[in-house]
């Protein structure tokens, strides 16, 4: 396994880094050989974490050999454990299942940390209203400004792997980990990117809640005792109805709540 580590200097607005706690959130993102959980592995995992609020640091877990995917996950695992949130770019789909059937698969106990900020189903309902075709990663990361020195994408990196396997070409595996550094590097950009959406009034999300849903829920949160740091009439017709769905079923916990209607889009 090799082990490389940076720092960088992000400009980020004070008041957002302090209202999103990013000092307490764990920004990840993984490289893998293919999408099958059960077969393939994961070969590069990089992992972000702010000093204060200006120095970003960003630890890279690559792996020399196939073998080495056991080593990366645990000293990733060792690496999350002081963290309750962890934020990603569509790791709820991907990275974070993934992570977890190849901790299982190798034998190690892992507990992922208990919320994550997935930031691509935050934006996916309002990237057409800012203007977005795609709302893939560097089609964001084009919208807020960021320029990427690095030019492959997820796929071309696996082949890229496989003939690193081959040769130990020292440029193939700079271009691998450059791209998934720069994965990383973007999220607290992205991240400072919501809270403009959530205080954007005219903004209004695709498949927004019904005004029948909304007073059901509102009357349900009421009668509950429940008070959610949430603004209920932007919330998806999903969101709704898991949540509906779960205070009915008598799972009132404030947090556990907020986490469900945020991971629903």
């Amino acid at each position: 396994m090799f082990i490389e580590e940076y720092k960088e200097v992000l400009d980020l607005h004070k008041n957002v880094f302090q209202y999103y706690n990013m000092d307490k959130v764990a920004y990840f993102d993984i490289e893998t050989t293919g999408f099958d959980k059960e077969e393939d592995r994961v070969i590069l995992i990089s992992l972000g974490r702010f000093k204060d609020d200006k120095f970003f640091c960003i630890k890279q877990y690559f792996a020399e050999d196939l073998e080495d995917e056991k080593e990366i996950l645990y000293n990733f695992k060792k690496d999350l454990l002081e963290y309750k949130k962890w934020c990603s770019y569509n790791g709820i789909a991907f990275d974070e299942p993934f992570i977890k059937k190849r901790m299982e698969k190798q034998n190690i106990i892992f507990e992922s940390p208990k919320y994550h900020i997935d930031l691509y189903r935050l934006i996916r309902p309002y990237y057409r209203q800012m203007g977005m075709e795609r709302c893939n990663l560097k089609t964001v990361e084009k919208y807020i400004g960021i320029e990427r020195e690095d030019k492959i994408d997820g796929g071309i990196s696996v082949d890229l792997y496989k003939e690193f396997l081959l040769t130990s070409n020292k440029e193939l595996k700079k271009k691998i980990m450059l791209h998934n550094y720069e994965d990383v590097l973007s999220l607290p950009k992205i991240h400072e990117l919501i809270f403009k959406i959530e205080n954007d009034h005219d903004l209004v999300r695709e498949n927004v809640i019904t005004k029948k849903q909304c007073r059901y829920l509102k009357s349900l949160l009421k009668k509950n005792n429940i008070v959610l740091n949430v603004d209920i009439d932007r919330i998806s017709k999903k969101a709704a109805a898991r949540a509906i769905d779960n205070i009915l079923r008598g799972f009132v916990d404030c947090n556990e709540l907020e986490e469900i209607i945020s991971n629903s889009y």
